[in-house]
């Protein structure tokens, strides 16, 4: 029953956000799926992912230089990693260090095509 209520409320959240949203849900999903996450853990896992989701566009959004939005983001992320090294098992983090670098990875492809239209 909580994996339907947890699916339902993921295609609700997708439904009404922009494709960069959507990219989000995408690779939410993949990262509870990954990390075999369920139950509470589970709910804990998207809770933080989506905090720390909304301070990551706002200051995308927001105005100042690229070096200061960079050192922004890079606190972002790190509060975000401390948070979730508290909530999952020592394995289950590794996985999500590796998970991160992955998402890196392609968002330098998509910013590289991006900047080459």
């Amino acid at each position: 029953m909580k994996k339907i209520l947890v699916a339902i409320m993921l295609f609700s959240f997708a439904l009404g956000f922009s494709q960069e949203d959507d990219k989000y849900t995408e690779i939410l999903e993949k990262q509870i799926e990954t990390l075999q996450l369920t139950g509470e853990k589970k709910e804990a896992f998207i809770e933080i992912s989506d905090k720390y989701y909304e301070k990551i566009k706002a200051t995308q959004e927001s105005e100042g230089s690229r070096m200061s939005k960079f050192k922004e983001l890079k606190a972002i992320q790190d509060s975000k990693n401390e948070e979730m090294k508290a909530l999952l098992s020592e394995d289950e983090f590794e996985a999500f260090k590796e998970l991160q670098k992955e998402n890196r990875s392609a968002l330098k492809d998509r910013f590289k095509q991006k900047n080459k239209s």
